[in-house]
């Protein structure tokens, strides 16, 4: 019955709080928070009727939440699961086109957000978010050429 505890407590579950724990689980909570942070620093804004800043409001909200789904599905173990996805490379291919797609928000921020400090720290918390990105994207790309997918 000891056995049986020990092990059930490891294995069982239907959350699994290693993830969390863990230097992916870890690094996913950071993205969410960095780029959450922007989403609010250009969301707080007084100049947020501009149609680029809304692109930016729309680029960050986007990869926020698929960083949260990203998140829940490996806490949950939905990956094992749904094999019939191969999870390493769309995750891959999400932060490839997330790194793209918030450059390309943070260099048309940039242009205008000359003296409006909440667009300016949006900028800068967007480019920290690509630096977390390319961190993830190497990560993976290792991973996808050592499994061979």
């Amino acid at each position: 019955m000891a056995d049986m505890v020990t092990t059930g407590s490891r294995g069982g579950g239907f959350l699994d709080f290693n993830y969390g724990r863990s230097f992916a689980g870890i690094l996913k909570a950071v993205q969410a928070i960095v780029i959450f942070i922007a989403f609010l620093c250009i969301t707080c804004s007084e100049w947020t009727h501009y149609s680029t800043y809304r692109y930016f409001e729309v680029v960050t909200i986007w990869f926020f939440i698929m960083v949260l789904v990203f998140y829940v599905i490996y806490l949950t173990r939905l990956h094992q699961k749904m094999t019939c996805i191969q999870w390493p490379l769309t995750e891959f291919l999400h932060y490839v086109v997330a790194t793209v797609l918030i450059l390309v928000a943070s260099i048309i921020g940039a242009t205008k957000a000359y003296g409006r400090t909440g667009l300016a720290a949006g900028v800068v918390r967007n480019i920290f978010a690509l630096f977390v990105f390319k961190i993830v994207i190497n990560l993976l790309a290792n991973y996808v050429n050592i499994q061979g997918i």
